[in-house]
């Protein structure tokens, strides 16, 4: 008992210390940004200032933005990860995270993500945000498939990171419309009615439906949905302040750059890869 009572204590203390960290650097971005905007802005008006800056966007500066990200047993952390950091720093934007049954899901590698709330319960939504995952058994069953349908259809945008595309296109709402996916995937789409694009990120009919390629490019993806619906300037501050800046070690993040013998080792795990054809499971 004593041990259970300890570490509850330390899990609460890390809470606090990781919120701590969190709203430091929120403060910190805020002076940043104070002084770019011409000085001692406050905390609570560097939203404002924030949304006034860019007028190419979608959004009106005093317009909420609701944003659900649909959560599931299989999915991939990063997936929506990437986004959520972006999307949860945008002005005037609320973010929530639901799954068929509320509550925790078990993502890829055992991750287990809490407190999610059930998707029957939430009315509407103003974009609905559907990540991929190694295992889309889960999402694409029946019940999931029908609150997800129902949700992006009268969502004003419907989005989606790596295979979750293949998820939305299976409800129907991608029929005709172009999307990106993870690349070893890609041509699965046109199997569901949807156009495959392979691009890192990806709109059509006027932006109403965006998505993103494969997982890391949900970062780029969610950069450029900041861009578009709170303004370029508020998408370059987010960049800035999560150090969005990648180098990578290695040219071999896409079939096109990667050495043949690295692509035959993917395709060896993940057959029909290199055709945009590989298998996931829960997908015919």
């Amino acid at each position: 008992m004593t041990d259970s009572n300890e570490n509850n204590a330390a899990g609460k203390q890390l809470t606090r210390a990781g919120r701590s960290r969190r709203d430091v650097l929120k403060l910190g971005s805020a002076a940043t940004l104070g002084a770019l905007l011409g000085g001692g802005a406050l905390l609570g008006r560097v939203a404002p200032a924030l949304a006034q800056a860019g007028s190419e966007a979608a959004l009106a500066p005093n317009d909420p933005l609701d944003i659900l990200i649909v959560n599931y047993d299989g999915g991939t952390l990063l997936d929506f990860a990437g986004p959520s950091e972006i999307f949860h720093r945008l002005p005037n934007t609320n973010v929530r995270y639901a799954s068929l049954n509320g509550g925790n899901v078990t993502l890829e590698f055992g991750v287990v993500y809490g407190k999610t709330e059930r998707l029957a319960d939430i009315e509407k939504t103003d974009l609905i945000l559907v990540p991929g995952g190694s295992n889309l058994a889960v999402p694409m069953g029946p019940a999931y498939q029908a609150q997800i349908r129902r949700l992006a259809e009268s969502a004003k945008y419907v989005t989606s990171v790596c295979n979750g595309s293949l998820v939305l296109a299976a409800t129907g709402i991608l029929n005709g419309k172009r999307s990106a996916c993870h690349w070893a995937f890609l041509n699965k789409l046109s199997e569901y009615g949807a156009i495959p694009v392979s691009d890192r990120f990806v709109e059509d009919d006027h932006g109403r439906f965006m998505s993103g390629g494969g997982v890391t490019a949900g970062i780029d993806f969610a950069l450029r949905v900041a861009a578009k619906l709170r303004g370029k300037q508020a998408a370059e501050f987010t960049q800035l302040v999560i150090e969005y800046d990648p180098a990578p070690p290695f040219h071999s993040g896409h079939p096109r750059d990667a050495r043949p013998e690295i692509l035959a080792m993917v395709d060896k795990e993940l057959p029909g890869a290199s055709k945009g054809l590989a298998r996931v499971p829960g997908v015919r």
